[in-house]
């Protein structure tokens, strides 16, 4: 009797089912197996690409925020400055109108002193003028 050859299961003849299926089952589980790694790498690729993605986004917003931060501390203290340029001017302009009101305060007192007569006739007239305009309205 002639018996069969026993083949490898990868070549097994296309009459024997059950070395076949045995075949099929071996490309299967090394398919599966192939996938398996296939999906580690790409899972390990897409990582690596989101956190070199997440590395260059940090990068760029702290980028972003000291080109935007330098330029409003710039302004900040151009407005500071301007303020105090401002105040030192308000100050010196307040100071002068002061020295200009004494200085009128102390030409109308030695008006009156000089003209005590027509001082007085002068702020009788302003007054009575201020009453009768009062009463028109």
């Amino acid at each position: 009797m002639n018996q069969p050859t026993k083949t490898p299961p990868g070549n097994a003849p296309a009459g024997d089912p059950v070395e076949s299926a045995a075949a099929a089952v071996g490309h299967l589980y090394e398919a599966k197996e192939r996938l398996k790694d296939a999906v580690g790498a790409a899972g390990d690729a897409v990582r690596s690409a989101a956190t070199t993605g997440a590395q260059a986004a940090r990068a760029d917003l702290a980028a972003g925020k000291e080109a935007i931060t330098d330029p409003l501390h710039d302004a900040a203290s151009a407005g500071r400055s301007a303020a105090s340029d401002a105040k030192a001017a308000v100050g010196a302009e307040a100071d002068r109108v002061r020295e200009k009101g004494r200085e009128l305060w102390d030409s109308a007192e030695g008006v009156i002193r000089q003209h005590p007569l027509a001082a007085f006739g002068a702020a009788f007239a302003v007054g009575w003028l201020v009453a009768r305009l009062g009463r028109r309205n």
